[in-house]
């Protein structure tokens, strides 16, 4: 089990890499349960894909936290104004499956 800290993004006013520069409200901690590989990297530019849970704390489970988590677990931090950096990029879809319980799917790809 590892915590995350939840954050949630109020203003999109920088590109990624330089979001930390906008306004974040933070939410509370979670608990990552399970993360497992659910297809292998395919290519130099493919991260592959994987499955994680996340469990909010009681004093959140009538809240949806699907966008925090999103916000939380993917992105990217390249700052390179170039292509081809080899930084790495993770999408994050977040499915809430009961009050306090979250399916994340997230994929990784590699700028090449």
């Amino acid at each position: 089990m590892i915590k995350i800290e939840l954050h949630e993004r109020e203003t999109f006013t920088y590109a990624s890499g330089w979001d930390e520069l906008d306004s974040w409200a933070h939410i509370g901690t979670a608990k990552l349960l399970q993360q497992r590989m659910t297809r292998e990297p395919d290519g130099h530019d493919d991260g592959g894909a994987y499955l994680a849970k996340v469990i909010v704390p009681r004093e959140l489970k009538g809240r949806d936290l699907s966008r925090a988590i999103a916000n939380t677990m993917g992105g990217s931090s390249c700052r390179h104004e170039h292509d081809c950096c080899g930084c790495p990029s993770t999408s994050a879809s977040v499915k809430r499956t009961s009050a306090r319980e979250y399916s994340v799917h997230l994929r990784v790809s590699y700028n090449y």
